[in-house]
This record gives structure tokens, sequence and C-alpha cells, in this order.
């Protein structure tokens, strides 16, 4: 005789099909996360309270009112949509280490010259990043950035860290009366521990890159290595409200835990777009009275003559042009689009 074992929502009951990458399972039927991998006896894996829906609608009326680029429409905003999640974010404490090279320059009396430069490095930080890969969501990215962003201060132990950050809790104290309360849907995570470790080095990698390269300096060489010490899984609230406007669709995503928003796209208003064009002239008008100076015979003839100064003399009007460019260029694409992104 062949005995099968089925797992059961301990909420509802409903039978659930699991894998072996599963680290909990959320039902089909009603959404509760159950426990499933022993990741959940490691005490690693936690929750974040959420505020009511009423609170995420009364945040976004009171937003409604304050921006100047709803004047006017105020009336014809309809709510389309309030969808309120547990995304799973990966945590992960890393201990890194590496090095940069870059090319820059050193004056000695008149003269330049060109040195490479070495920096060695330490970084030990709290790396986040979202736990779903199959569905891209720019809300969720947001997000884990606004973790990365914070400054918080790091502890001994990664949940003493996290507890200060957003006030974790354990997911085993998530009861099925509990979470009736909550009445939020938990998203599944797409991996599990081990890629997760190897995703939050590179993710920590990336982030050293950001702090120890130059930005205006050419890179020579950079190489990072650590270890994640810790890691945990946590699933935190996100609510997004869905609104109708001028025939499109459009929305807020709110911190779930402390209200904040964390992004919206939003219509440009045609005042907005007099103002990207403008400011997309200006720059048009910027770059071609820098760039009129190499056109400029009398203009070459005193950089010829000049005995200090020259080689600033040539650069100036380059860097003015190309600022100007930048400047018709961004404001120019901005124009062109129907939606913006608030973060």
């Amino acid at each position: 005789m062949v005995i099968i074992e089925v797992l059961k929502c301990e909420h509802c009951g409903a039978p659930l099909e699991t894998t072996p990458e599963d680290i909990i399972v959320v039902c089909p039927y009603c959404g509760y996360p159950n426990a499933y991998d022993e990741v959940f006896a490691e005490d690693n894996v936690f929750f974040v309270e959420s505020l009511p829906k009423k609170e995420i609608l009364r945040l976004f009326w009171e937003r409604v009112e304050k921006d100047k680029d709803f004047l006017g429409l105020r009336r014809k905003i309809k709510i389309a949509k309030v969808e309120g999640v547990y995304v799973p974010l990966w945590f992960g404490k890393v201990e890194g280490r590496g090095y940069v090279r870059f090319m820059d320059y050193e004056r000695k009396g008149n003269k330049k010259r060109k040195v490479v430069k070495y920096h060695e490095f330490e970084d030990d930080s709290v790396v986040c990043i979202p736990a779903r890969r199959s569905v891209y969501d720019i809300a969720v990215e947001a997000l884990a950035e606004k973790f990365e962003r914070g400054g918080y201060i790091t502890f001994k132990e990664l949940r003493n860290t996290l507890k200060y950050m957003m006030g974790v809790r354990p997911i085993k104290e998530l009861t099925p009366e509990k979470w009736e309360g909550l009445k939020l849907e938990f998203l599944n995570t797409d991996f599990g521990k081990e890629q997760a470790r190897v995703a939050l080095l590179d993710r920590a990698s990336d982030l050293a890159k950001e702090r120890h390269v130059p930005k205006d300096k050419p890179l020579k060489a950079f190489a990072f290595g650590g270890d994640v010490e810790e890691v945990a899984l946590v699933f935190y609230p996100l609510w997004k409200v869905y609104c109708d406007l001028e025939g499109g669709t459009y929305f807020v995503a709110y911190d779930g835990s402390k209200g904040r928003e964390v992004i919206a796209l939003e219509p440009v208003r045609i005042w907005r777009k007099v103002a990207y064009l403008a400011t997309a002239l200006l720059g048009v008008g910027i770059a071609a009275f820098f760039s009129m100076f190499y056109g400029n015979l009398a203009y070459w003839d005193v950089v010829a003559h000049a005995r200090q100064g020259a080689l600033g003399m040539l650069v100036l009007p380059g860097l003015g042009a190309y600022f100007g460019y930048e400047l018709a260029r961004g404001y120019g694409r901005k124009m062109a689009r129907d939606v913006r992104v608030e973060r």
C-alpha cells in the first residue's frame, strides 16, 4: 500500500502543491502563507505589520490635495483598485572587501601628468534584493532600494538590525487567526537561501562599485569579494492605489508599514511639458553659444597667443556646449513622455 502525504493549508484546509525549492507555500484559495521549508526552523523569516486599507486611501487623497499636478483634476480622479500584498525581500549582512584602480591627474607647477591611483576598501553592509524574479515590478525594486539607502545603524545580529529598521516579527507569530485580520495576499519567493546568498553578494559588489569608483575618472580595475554572514527573509507590506484619469490608469505605491510613498506613476500635465520644452530650448541655446567659439578665427588667434590658460580656454567652451547638449537631450526626452515617475 502506498501512502501519499498531502500538505494542506493551515487556514482553509485546501490541498497545496509544493516543490523542493518552496520556502513558503501560499494557498491559491485563501492566500495564507504556510510554512514548508526548514528555513522556518532557523528563525530567520519575518513579517511586518501593515497599515489598514482606509489609512492608505487617506494618504492617497491627502497627496492629491497637496500635489499641484492634480490642480483642477481632483474631481475627475476615480479610484480603480486598491491592492495590498506582502512582498518577499531577502536581506543579507555582507562583509566585503576589494580594491579599485583608476586614472587621475596630478599637477606639479604648470605641468599635469597622468597617474594610476590604487585604493583598498572594506564594506560591512546590509543588502536587500527582491525575492521574486519571474515578474518585474518597479514598485518592489524601489522598495528594496529604499532600505539600502536608509543609512540604518547595523547591529551584530541581522535580526536586531531588521527590528530597528522596520520592526519585524517572526513569521511563526502569524497564526491563521492573526492573518484573518491582515487580509493581505502573500507573494511567494522564486528562489531559496543559497541562491539568495549569491545574489546578495552580487548586489553588494554593485553597491561597492557605486561607492568607491570615481564617476569622473577612467576606471582601470575593480575587484570585490566577501562573505554573506547572515540572511533573512522578510515579508513586507506594499500597497498600490490605482486611479483612472483622462483616459489613463496610474498608480501610487506606499510603504505599507510606515505609510510613506515609494514610487508614483503620474500623467505629465501640459504646463509641465511647456516647462520641459523651455528648458530643452535653453539647453540648445547654451550648446550653440559655446560651440560658436570654435568657429571663430579671432578665438583661435587669442588661444594661440595666450601664454597661460590656453588649455582652459580650449576646454571651457567644450564643457559649456556639452552641458547645453545634455540639458536639451534630458528635458527633450521628458517632454516626449506622457507619464512621469516620481520616487
